[in-house]
């Protein structure tokens, strides 16, 4: 192998490295996007609906609910809170069309100074987007963090 044949190879590894890599990133871009969609208050359950996959498994209503208790709890004098987030803590790819979204529903308060539930979402590449196939809210309701 001569030096200029290695140097070409080197440069169309590197080359096609790169690509995988902006590739990767624009998927964890589109799939933050997909969560923040998720995340809208603003939006209701209805218009989250093309978010999911057809046959998704979904704990919309539990996270729904989850909001609304840790929203409306009686709270001491001083005690401001802020409205739950989804707040994503990682994703990794298991294949380059599925990836598993650790995330927490946080709130934040002067009082509690930080609530956050566990929430896993499975995202699924289907024709191009990235649409939800799994939400799991990882808690019993009954007992607030």
């Amino acid at each position: 192998m001569t030096f200029l044949s290695m140097k070409l190879t080197m440069i169309c590894v590197l080359l096609a490295a790169s690509f995988g890599f902006a590739s990767e990133r624009e998927d964890r871009a589109d799939i933050e996007r997909v969560v923040s969609a998720l995340d809208d208050s603003r939006t209701t359950t209805a218009q989250k609906g093309p978010l999911f996959t057809t046959d998704a498994q979904k704990d919309l209503d539990r996270l729904a609910e989850l909001d609304r208790r840790m929203i409306s709890e009686p709270h001491a004098p001083w005690s401001e809170v802020t409205t739950p987030r989804i707040l994503i803590q990682s994703i990794r790819f298991i294949t380059p069309d599925v990836a598993l979204v650790d995330a927490t529903n946080t709130q934040y308060g002067s009082v509690i100074l930080v609530r956050r539930v566990p929430v896993l979402i499975v995202v699924k590449k289907e024709k191009q987007e990235w649409r939800i196939a799994a939400l799991r809210v990882l808690f019993t309701l009954g007992s607030l963090p």
